[in-house]
């Protein structure tokens, strides 16, 4: 049996911050290295994949813009219930970081107590909004046109930043390629879990993973 864990709209933004991220990276990482990836940007040509680069950050920021708007008036019209259903941080998040990592140690055996959404799963959805849309964004727009804050910023302000932008593309790709690893590559999903493009997630998934927000669904109770 097959339980509906993500919208619609949930879905539509995933696939738009997906492959936003991919065309960003496939565009934006062969500048760091030239000399071993400059091939790929004399495939279409330097300046129109600085224009495609541009492209996908737009798409990006917008759709994290509207994502973060969204959530918040599902806070506003569902009421504060609604808050740990959708992927802001509450303080059971935190506990949850922590007996993780007392698990990883060896110094908790017991499994969490899952609600709809891990404080992993959350983390990741602000790794994109702070890092890849707030800092990337900024500084992608100062590098964008740099003779704009020339005379407001020294070059040395804008070479750090240059340098800004490149430390987080690598970090951002780092955590993509461990989130891709995780959902798809993991010996549990090998070769790909499908549950972001069909919405939804079998139930003993759901049960085995998310315990807590399972019980809830099912209606059973629960302390």
């Amino acid at each position: 049996m097959e339980i509906e864990r993500f919208t619609s709209n949930q879905i539509i933004v995933h696939f738009i911050a997906a492959l936003s991220l991919l065309v960003l990276f496939i565009t934006g990482i062969p500048q760091l290295y030239p000399e071993h990836l400059g091939w790929i940007l004399d495939l279409v040509g330097l300046s129109k994949a600085m224009f495609i680069h541009r492209l996908a950050g737009f798409g990006l920021v917008s759709v994290a813009v509207y994502y973060l708007i969204y959530s918040i008036f599902s806070v506003i019209i569902n009421g504060r219930k609604y808050y740990s259903k959708i992927l802001f941080p509450t303080s059971a998040d935190i506990m949850d970081y922590v007996n993780d990592n007392l698990s990883i140690l060896g110094m908790r055996q017991q499994r969490i107590d899952y609600d709809k959404y891990s404080w992993l799963e959350k983390g990741l959805i602000w790794s994109v909004i702070i890092v890849d849309c707030i800092i990337m964004g900024i500084t992608g727009i100062i590098l964008f046109a740099p003779w704009s804050f020339a005379s407001i910023l020294p070059l040395s302000y804008l070479l750090t930043i240059r340098l800004v932008h490149a430390s987080f593309a690598i970090l951002s790709l780092c955590v993509a390629l461990s989130h891709f690893y995780l959902v798809h590559l993991s010996p549990f999903k090998f070769p790909m879990s499908n549950k972001m493009f069909t919405g939804t997630i079998s139930e003993e998934e759901a049960r085995e993973e998310y315990p807590k927000w399972y019980r809830e669904i099912k209606g059973e109770t629960h302390d």
